[in-house]
């Protein structure tokens, strides 16, 4: 039982950063795909037939850089993200708790182990 349990939390554990790398993976596509189209519309008004192909070329090209560019900016985000959550917050005491005086009564008797006897 215990075997099928922690092999759950692991397939949900690295199911967990799925959507992230969805999104990573699509904004290269997404990116040249949109500039294209922009730059075959301007192209197409400014130049005619071969300035829409000119255009397109263009705006595929500066897509592509834009993709890459915004790819490697959103994985230094979630690098980030991710570094931040896995460290452990560290607990510090106030001073006033770390110089009080605590006093043990070693002494006297438990009155709940002498209820149980």
């Amino acid at each position: 039982m215990s075997g099928s349990s922690s092999n759950d939390a692991r397939q949900a554990s690295s199911w967990g950063g799925v959507g992230r790398w969805i999104a990573v993976g699509s904004e290269l596509p997404c990116a040249v795909i949109a500039l294209l189209l922009a730059g075959q519309i301007i192209g197409q008004a400014i130049g005619g037939p071969s300035g829409a192909m000119w255009g397109a070329l263009l705006g595929s090209l500066i897509g592509f850089v834009f993709g890459v560019y915004s790819v490697y900016i959103t994985i230094g985000y979630f690098d980030t993200l991710d570094s931040q959550t896995k460290q452990p917050r560290k607990y510090l005491p106030p001073m006033d708790e770390i110089l009080e005086d605590v006093k043990f009564d070693l002494d006297s008797p438990d009155p709940e182990s002498s209820e149980d006897e």
